[in-house]
């Protein structure tokens, strides 16, 4: 018995592949911008600004076997009517399988960075996706960090972890990447904590002198977290990093301050971010998740995962679930939809196509399960020119696609027809035998489509 549970959710972007998508219900970019102000060795601000951009906010274009979004970025910064420093830069962002860009985690990440002289700036940001033509645009004002500060802002960070990619290194510190949330939002579900990066600032005179770091965090005005260390730092500039379990937080938003205490000067920087518990949307065919896994196999182009056997039960699941909701997307039809088709040719399958195993493990279920119907069907005997006893044969032929045509053998006279042939289907392969299976004297003007 098929188990069909489904929970809907809200598709908020439109994808792409080779030709734009209708984006009249989306004026302008989605994406999040944030910044965090740190002191140089010489007490300069310096200007960390990150951005984040959603998948699904993007058009991306099929290229060379992989799918691009291109994004123009202007940053400008102002004193009063004049700008002192302009910066611009083509983000070019590339994945590999059409399915990341309707993913509701995936995004892209970048830093740019400038140094503050000691006046205050009017910042702009504009994004421009080329695709799609759609624009992101934010202005901000924004003071240096006085030279006697004695902490950084606070940055925060969804993870922590080593990593030596190029791609990373504007996150990098030290040996360790850290890699920034702009959007502010925390899902429990793929975020263990809330880890929050800062500096500390201490004149040579008061090094290896007790300092008292506090740390609060409330929700609803409720206080859940208070908690205080004695730190004493050895160098002028001390990195501290903060970390908050996710586990027992409730879902909702938060706003916590961290607060230095030293001697008798009290500095406080806020923060705050939300936490979401996004219900899993439950797609599935199968009571089995590997039985699931064997009927997602038709549909990858990829390559399988290579850690599948060694997934727990629940990720599974979510990697089921995720697939049909991103193949819903593609095929521009709903979660429900998408289910009710694939479960109507696997019911067909196992009527028609079982033998010793369920139709739907047949060569000729998987064609049907992934093509559908074909256009037609062309039924006959193999030639007595073989070795063997006359068998039946199918042709099928389709319309639709680059129309492909697949000849079926009941090799075994068990109603067991095997794939030897197959034409304008790349993730297929014919048998190198078919000819001789089929009978040499097999008039090859049948496969014309």
């Amino acid at each position: 018995m098929m188990n069909t549970m489904i929970y809907k959710r809200l598709i908020i972007a439109l994808f792409c592949l080779g030709m734009l998508a209708n984006l009249a219900a989306q004026e302008s970019l989605n994406m999040h911008l944030d910044h965090s102000r740190f002191l140089d060795a010489q007490g300069k601000t310096i200007v960390l600004l990150d951005y984040q951009i959603p998948y699904r906010s993007l058009i991306f274009l099929a290229h060379s076997g992989a799918y691009f979004a291109e994004v123009d970025i202007l940053l400008e910064v102002a004193n009063q009517d004049s700008v002192v420093y302009s910066h611009t830069v083509t983000d070019n962002i590339g994945i590999s399988s059409k399915y990341d860009a309707f993913s509701h985690q995936k995004s892209y990440l970048n830093r740019l960075s400038f140094q503050m002289q000691e006046e205050d700036y009017r910042v702009s940001f504009s994004a421009t996706d080329l695709n799609s033509e759609l624009v992101f645009h934010w202005e901000f004002d924004l003071s240096p960090l006085p030279q006697a500060t004695r902490i950084s802002d606070l940055e925060l960070n969804s993870r922590v972890y080593a990593d030596s990619s190029a791609y990373l290194k504007k996150f990098r510190r030290g040996d360790l990447v850290y890699e920034p949330v702009p959007s502010i939002i925390l899902n429990r579900q793929y975020h263990e904590q809330a880890i929050l990066y800062l500096e500390l600032y201490t004149p040579q005179a008061e090094l290896k002198e007790s300092q008292l770091l506090m740390l609060s965090l409330e929700q609803d005005g409720q206080l859940v977290m208070d908690e205080y260390m004695d730190t004493a730092v050895s160098s002028g500039t001390e990195a501290i990093t903060l970390k908050i379990p996710l586990i027992d937080l409730k879902a909702g938003k938060y706003q916590g301050t961290v607060s230095l205490q030293a001697g008798d000067t009290l500095q406080s920087r806020d923060f705050e971010f939300v936490l979401s518990e996004e219900q899993e949307t439950a797609l599935s065919l199968f009571p089995d998740p590997d039985d699931e896994y064997k009927l997602m196999r038709y549909f990858m182009t990829s390559r399988s995962l290579s850690n599948w056997e060694t997934l727990s039960p629940d990720a599974k699941r979510r990697y089921i679930s995720n697939f049909w909701s991103n193949m819903a997307l593609s095929t521009r039809m709903s979660d429900q939809g998408i289910l009710d088709l694939i479960h109507e040719r696997v019911e067909y399958a196992n009527r028609y196509f079982s033998s010793q195993n369920p139709g739907w493990l047949s060569d000729m279920g998987r064609i049907y399960i992934r093509n559908g119907a074909p256009a037609e069907i062309e039924k006959d005997l193999t030639s007595d020119d073989t070795r063997f006893v006359r068998k039946d044969y199918q042709i099928w032929k389709y319309r639709t696609g680059n129309r492909p045509v697949y000849v079926f053998l009941d090799q075994q006279m068990s109603n067991n027809f095997r794939l030897i042939y197959v034409a304008n289907d790349d993730m297929e392969i014919s048998n190198p035998d078919w000819l001789r299976l089929i009978g040499r004297s097999f008039d090859e003007s049948l496969l014309r489509n």
